[in-house]
């Protein structure tokens, strides 16, 4: 008998979380119907081992699965096959021990062009069938009636019979703050940086936004989550290393004495401690630093591109061909939105601009991660005496912040920037109540690419 190999990364994914989710298991079982879903008769073996557990006890059976195969082997005669399902399941065993699962919603959607794409297959294989027997009209009504299988993004919800839409749609944890702040600026930025959230910074250039966006990064890597950072042109990889390596490592890339933010006032004053540093940042110094972040896990991948070479769709394509790897990103931070290359069939200057924040959010939604960018504010903003960054602050069209769960403003005054403070205040905000006056007062240390050390 002829054994198939398993390379498949989505359906690897889909049966691991059979294995492990109760999310994916509720929704798949729904739609399972014998045979099976999957195009291999392994993979129907293990779902259907899994979705019978599921219906009968309502939660994933887990590591309980070698309990099915030992009981399923014991019955077989067919020692070949017991040898190859049992190796299916060495490999598999590797993946739901993972600690950093994708998201269930993104599993979902995966599942479902999966369980698609075989029903499509089988449907096109049995019309030519007919159409080889003289029956086209057949074979055109046999495809015209292939189901279209449900189960992520777009799926049918019955609000009266569907619990578990109800149970996610309340699960807290599902909105759990991927990114931790020291101090207020944790409660203030906190609820915006979840999952399926597009959070874009606002600022004049040369205030710090690179540096907040991989401040947030390297933030979300500390806290176990996996980031791709995309830079489309606003530095090259050697810059963007190097920050990486300073702030990573706390450690400048010049010697010489630097203050650290000890402590802010009520009043917002800010006191601070000198740090002498007696040599430069080396590279083995900042290597052995990210190797202890990430404690040696690919937890974060870079890619730069050239001014205005990197789109959306680029991206996509990067984010969909690592998840067939096995590796989805949490959080993916895009420096920045304003430099992107244009989307297709948009001449206006303005579609362009509002047809590239649509994608974004798409981008968001279709990967179940947080989306981090930032974009320029206008002339205005340059403006003496402006206090805090608002609504007309804006540059290019305006419908970019409605495409976004929250834009936050960076407020630097030139005696701010020497002193590494920066003001933050919503200028919108999708959910909850915000006020663009109130704004959160953080200190760091900028020549380590740190702006936050402490808030209030």
């Amino acid at each position: 008998m002829k054994v198939k190999r398993y390379e498949g990364g989505e359906l690897r994914m889909v049966l691991t979380a059979l294995v492990t989710d109760p999310l994916v298991c509720a929704r798949v079982s729904s739609k399972w119907k014998a045979p099976g879903l999957f195009d291999s008769e392994w993979a129907n073996l293990v779902g259907r081992w899994c979705i019978g557990y599921f219906n009968k006890y309502d939660h994933p059976v887990g590591k309980r699965i070698q309990d099915a195969f030992n009981k399923w082997a014991a019955k077989s005669t067919d020692a070949k096959k017991v040898d190859s399902v049992e190796r299916f399941l060495s490999v598999l065993s590797d993946e739901y021990d993972r600690e950093d699962p994708p998201p269930s919603e993104y599993i979902l959607d995966v599942a479902g062009r999966l369980f698609n794409k075989v029903a499509l297959q089988k449907a096109m294989e049995e019309a030519q069938d007919m159409v080889d027997n003289g029956e086209p009209f057949k074979a055109h009504s046999h495809l015209m009636n292939v189901p279209k299988i449900e189960l992520g993004q777009g799926a049918l919800v019955k609000v009266a019979e569907d619990y578990d839409a109800w149970r996610k749609a309340f699960d807290q944890n599902r909105n759990e703050q991927l990114i931790t702040f020291p101090g207020t600026l944790n409660g203030f930025l906190g609820p915006v940086l979840v999952r399926e959230s597009l959070v874009g910074i606002m600022a004049p250039d040369k205030t710090g936004k690179s540096v907040w966006l991989w401040d947030l990064a390297y933030r979300a890597v500390r806290n176990r989550y996996r980031v791709a950072y995309f830079d489309a042109g606003d530095m090259g990889q050697d810059a963007v290393m190097q920050r990486m390596g300073c702030r990573t490592a706390k450690h400048p890339m010049e010697s010489g004495v630097y203050k650290w933010p000890t402590h802010i006032d009520e009043d917002g004053t800010v006191h601070y401690k000198e740090k002498h540093y007696q040599e430069g940042l080396s590279p083995q110094k900042a290597f052995r630093a990210m190797k202890k972040l990430t404690k040696g896990k690919d937890l974060l991948r870079l890619s730069c591109y050239p001014n205005s070479c990197l789109d959306i769709s680029m991206i996509s394509t990067h984010l969909t061909d690592w998840a067939r790897e096995g590796w989805t990103a949490d959080v993916l931070v895009v420096d920045y939105a304003d430099i992107l290359a244009d989307p297709p069939n948009c001449e206006d200057v303005k579609d362009r601009i509002d047809t590239t924040w649509k994608l974004l959010r798409r981008l968001s939604q279709e990967y179940h991660c947080l989306v981090l960018t930032a974009t320029q504010s206008n002339a205005a903003a340059y403006s003496a005496g402006q206090g805090v960054l608002r609504r007309q602050h804006f540059s290019g069209r305006k419908t970019k912040l409605a495409h976004a769960n929250a834009i936050i403003g960076l407020n630097v005054s030139p005696e701010d920037k020497d002193r590494g403070v920066t003001r933050l205040n919503y200028i919108v905000r999708r959910e909850g109540a915000y006020n663009e006056s109130r704004y959160v007062t953080a200190a760091g240390c900028l020549a380590i690419y740190c702006p936050v050390m402490k808030s209030k």
